[in-house]
């Protein structure tokens, strides 16, 4: 007879349940039934770790926040150059993205924004805190010469920006174009525009004697 699963293991089940729900039916399809279908369990079961839908979306929430936040935070204070830490995230949080296509459709629902002030502004107060490490990290790439003179935060809002509106493109048109293509095209052209360019070659100069 297997091990009877932790309580701790049984939530993160049922967190990638509804996340699995969400990418499939968005936040407003979410309810208790489908989470248990998709979780194999009983509805009885899912009320045994959650009061209810809201809790399971402040899980949510919290799970999103270490997935993407958290993990950008202990990767910015790790070891590396600028440059290399901002592709690590960069391409972590995309990953994540391609991975759960309910991720975006949980962060894009009307039914969080209006519905859920409360997790709402959970989330705008966690998406602040990941602004700033994006942008500690920028500067102290400007600051060691691996960048140009780029406005630190403004360029991590562009950052951001670009990696949520690909995935709300993505979201919309239900995959229809690989996610992975098209953010490595994105990370290329943004290396382009951040990074200092090379300095020019100088001339070799020709001694001519007669």
């Amino acid at each position: 007879m297997p091990p009877k699963k932790t309580t701790h293991i049984r939530r993160a089940e049922i967190i990638q349940a509804a996340l699995g729900v969400i990418g499939e039916k968005g936040v407003h399809g979410l309810t208790i039934t489908e989470i248990a279908g998709r979780a194999g369990m009983s509805d009885a079961n899912i009320y045994r770790h959650f009061t209810g839908k809201q809790e399971i979306l402040q899980a949510l929430g919290d799970f999103i926040s270490k997935a993407v936040m958290g993990k950008a935070a202990g990767i910015a204070a790790g070891e590396g150059t600028a440059l290399e830490k901002l592709q690590v995230i960069f391409r972590s949080h995309t990953a994540l993205i391609a991975a759960n296509p309910g991720l975006p459709r949980f962060i894009f629902s009307e039914e969080i924004h209006l519905g859920d002030p409360h997790l709402a502004q959970t989330i705008a107060g966690k998406m602040a805190a990941y602004i700033e490490t994006l942008s500690n990290l920028i500067g102290a790439g400007v600051k060691s010469g691996e960048f140009c003179a780029i406005a630190p935060r403004e360029t991590a809002i562009t950052l951001l920006g670009m990696i949520q509106f690909t995935a709300l493109r993505w979201s919309i048109t239900r995959g229809a174009f690989s996610l992975d293509t098209e953010t490595e095209r994105l990370w290329n052209n943004f290396l382009r525009l951040i990074q200092v360019p090379p300095s020019p070659a100088t001339p070799e100069i020709s001694l001519v004697t007669t």
